[in-house]
C-alpha cells in the first residue's frame, strides 16, 4: 500500500527551444501530437499536463475513424499524459518542435503503441516492451516448475527452473541498467524505477542523478527521484543494517543484531495494509522452507492498534518473531531505512550487511533459496 501517489506513470515530458526570430521562436515553444487509434472504442482523447496536480490543456472528442490531432505550448520541461479513459492512456517525452506520430489498437492498447518523432517519448515503450517480454518468460517458468511440485525429483528440477528464472531477470536488469548509463539525461529513467528499483540498484542511479538534476533542476519528479536515490544510499546494498532494539507482542525486547549469523529478512508491513495480508502465503511458504537452513524473518509492522497487529500475527500464521513501536507512519525503525510504502523488505547476510532490498513473492523466494540452496 502506497504512503505517496507515484506519479511517474502520468507523463509527457517537454523542453524549451528558442528560435532566433518572433515568428521562428514561437513556432519552436509549440509541439504537436497526431494519431489514430485502431479499432477505436473510445469517445475522448484529454491532455493532461502533469506536474504537482493533473491540469487539462485541451480535450477533443474522437470519432468512429479514431483520429486525434493536439498541438500545445512547450515552454520548459514538463510531464503530460494523452488520456483515453481511466485505464488507457500514453506517456510522452517531448522537445518543443518535435512532431509526434502516434499509433495504437485498441484491442491490445498497451503492447501496440507506436510513437515517431521523439526518440525519448519511444524510448519509454521500447524499454516497457522489454519489461513485458521478460516478465512473461519469467511467468512461464514459474507455470511450469509449480506443474512439477509433485514431481519425485523436484528439488533438483527446481534448482534448473530457478536457475533460468535468475537468468531471465538478470537478462532484464542489465538492458534497463544499460539503457541508464548510456542515457543519462533521459527522463524515460522516471519510468524504470518500478521494476529496476533504486534501493537494489543505487550506483546506477547515483551515476544518472547528478545529470538529470542539472539539467532539469525544476522538474518535481527529477527532485523526487534526486530525494529517493540520497535516501538509498543510507541503507544502499553493501552497507551494514542498522541495528535496531523494538518490543514484540509480549512485550520481550528484540534486537535485530542478536540474529547475526543468519541470513535475515526484515519485513515491514501492517495489519491494516492490503497487499501485506496478501503477500503473507508467500512469506509463510518461504519462513517453513529455509527457517532451518540459517533464515529468519523479522516483522516490523508500522500498525497503531496493538489487538489488530496481534490479531493478524496470529490469522496469517505468522509464527516468526514480529515487533513493533505502533507508532503508525511515524515509526522510528521505518524512517531509519526510508520506508515509504509498505509491504517493504530488506534481506541482510550473516555478518549484517544488506544484500537485497523490497523483493517480494517469486523474485524474494528465488533469491532466498539461491543463497542457502
Amino acid at each position: 500500500m502506497k504512503k505517496t501517489i507515484n506519479l511517474f506513470w502520468c507523463a509527457f515530458l517537454a523542453m524549451l527551444i528558442v528560435g532566433a526570430s518572433p515568428v521562428h521562436a514561437q513556432l519552436k515553444k509549440q509541439a504537436s501530437i497526431s494519431g489514430i487509434i485502431k479499432n477505436n472504442r473510445f469517445t475522448t482523447a484529454s491532455l493532461y499536463q502533469i506536474g504537482r496536480e493533473a491540469t487539462l490543456i485541451s480535450s477533443a472528442p474522437l470519432g468512429t475513424d479514431g483520429k486525434f490531432s493536439f498541438v500545445c505550448d512547450v515552454l520548459k520541461t514538463d510531464l503530460y499524459k494523452l488520456q483515453f479513459d481511466n485505464n488507457n492512456y500514453v506517456m510522452m517525452i517531448l522537445q518543443a518542435g518535435e512532431k509526434l506520430e502516434i499509433s495504437i489498437d485498441a484491442n491490445d492498447f498497451l503492447k501496440s503503441i507506436s510513437i515517431k518523432g521523439s526518440e525519448t517519448s519511444a524510448d519509454i515503450y521500447r524499454n516497457q516492451n522489454s519489461i513485458m517480454s521478460h516478465k512473461a518468460s519469467m511467468d512461464s517458468v514459474n507455470n511450469q516448475l509449480y506443474k512439477e511440485v509433485s514431481n519425485p525429483k523436484f528439488d533438483s528440477i527446481q534448482k534448473a527452473y530457478m536457475a533460468e528464472y535468475q537468468r531471465i531477470k538478470t537478462d532484464q536488469d542489465n538492458i534497463l541498467k544499460s539503457y541508464i548509463q548510456k542515457n543519462p539525461k533521459s527522463l524515460a529513467i522516471l519510468f524504470l524505477t518500478e521494476v529496476l528499483p533504486i534501493d537494489n540498484n543505487i550506483d546506477v542511479y547515483l551515476k544518472a542523478d547528478s545529470v538529470l538534476l542539472e539539467t532539469y533542476p525544476e522538474n518535481v519528479f527529477i527532485q523526487n527521484l534526486h530525494m529517493q536515490i540520497n535516501e538509498g544510499k543510507k541503507t544502499a546494498i553493501g552497507t551494514l543494517a542498522p541495528d535496531f532494539t523494538l518490543p514484540d507482542s509480549t512485550g520481550k525486547n528484540i534486537s535485530l543484531s542478536s540474529f547475526r549469523g543468519k541470513y535475515v529478512l526484515i519485513d515491514f508491513w501492517a495489519a491494516w495494509c492490503g497487499p501485506c495480508r496478501k503477500e503473507m502465503p508467500n512469506m509463510v511458504r518461504l519462513y517453513n522452507d529455509f527457517k532451518n537452513k540459517g533464515f529468519v524473518i523479522l516483522g516490523v509492522s508500522l500498525d497503531k492498534t496493538r489487538d489488530k497487529w496481534v490479531g493478524a500475527i496470529r490469522s496469517e500464521g505468522m509464527t516468526w518473531p514480529n515487533v513493533s513501536d505502533l507508532k503508525f507512519w511515524q515509526s522510528e525503525v521505518g524512517a531509519l531505512y526510508s520506508v515509504k510504502a509498505i509491504p517493504y523488505t530488506v534481506l541482510i547476510d550473516k555478518e549484517g550487511k544488506i544484500i537485497a532490498k523490497n523483493l517480494r513473492g517469486e523474485d524474494l523466494y528465488q533469491k532466498v533459496s539461491s543463497l542457502l540452496n
